[in-house]
């Protein structure tokens, strides 16, 4: 079995995403990734976007606006139909589409975008293939898992973690040096990788507030923010 067939199959047999989409915290860490997106992305009126692994259109639906046009595409049918059902809105379209092999000539995007979505791939083809796609000038955006926050690290090396924490069998985390230097390799002109994220998906409701303000003290604290839950890339092509 494939790699993209394997991840195929992981997400035609689960009901979401991933094991804290459903939770308040889950909700709000969307939330907290399409403000990230607006702060950094210069997506405009009239910007087409590809936003590849779509899911089930969680951070689609919250990118929606500006005059922006959106093409959302995931591998797995099973979830395309889900996406469908979810977000009904003229500015976006669903497709089939496998992200190392984007179907879009060169130049065709002013932004390529994606959440928790490179670490299912060969992360390199797919972002040769983000940046093939982009016209010059154009922008990518992706938020992934960081391999050396404990929480993951034990999740991806410990088979019960695993199974409980729902990861497919092809499933790693990134290095924010390691993604630094391949974003520069590819040839893009401006890169930024950056730690943040120290929000737990299951952390109880009444602490979230909490834990949001002592997140954004320790993504700046050095050392203590390499261990956070997540990294920003941004790059310019």
């Amino acid at each position: 079995m494939t790699r993209t067939s394997s991840e195929i199959r992981h997400f035609t047999q689960l009901e979401h995403i991933w094991w804290g989409a459903r939770t308040a915290v889950g909700q709000k860490r969307y939330d907290n990734k399409a403000s990230l997106f607006n702060n950094y992305v210069n997506a405009k009126k009239g910007s087409r976007i590809l936003e590849i692994g779509c899911g089930d259109g969680e951070f689609t639906k919250r990118i929606i606006g500006f005059g922006r046009k959106i093409v959302a595409t995931d591998v797995t049918p099973e979830v395309i139909k889900r996406a469908k059902g979810f977000v009904k809105n003229s500015d976006v379209s669903f497709m089939i589409d496998d992200s190392e092999k984007i179907s879009f000539r060169d130049g065709s995007f002013d932004v390529v975008c994606g959440v928790s979505i490179l670490h299912h791939l060969d992360t390199l083809k797919a972002l040769r293939e983000s940046y093939r796609v982009l016209k010059k000038g154009g922008e990518i955006f992706f938020t992934e898992p960081n391999l050396l926050n404990p929480i993951i690290y034990l999740g991806l090396h410990i088979g019960l973690l695993r199974y409980i924490m729902e990861y497919s069998p092809d499933e790693t985390a990134l290095v924010r040096w390691e993604i630094e230097k391949m974003l520069k390799n590819i040839g893009f002109r401006y890169v930024e990788v950056r730690n943040y994220d120290f929000l737990y998906p299951h952390t109880p409701k009444f602490a979230m507030d909490t834990i949001i303000r002592l997140s954004n003290i320790l993504e700046k604290t050095p050392l203590i923010k390499e261990i956070s839950g997540s990294l920003l890339i941004y790059g310019i092509k």
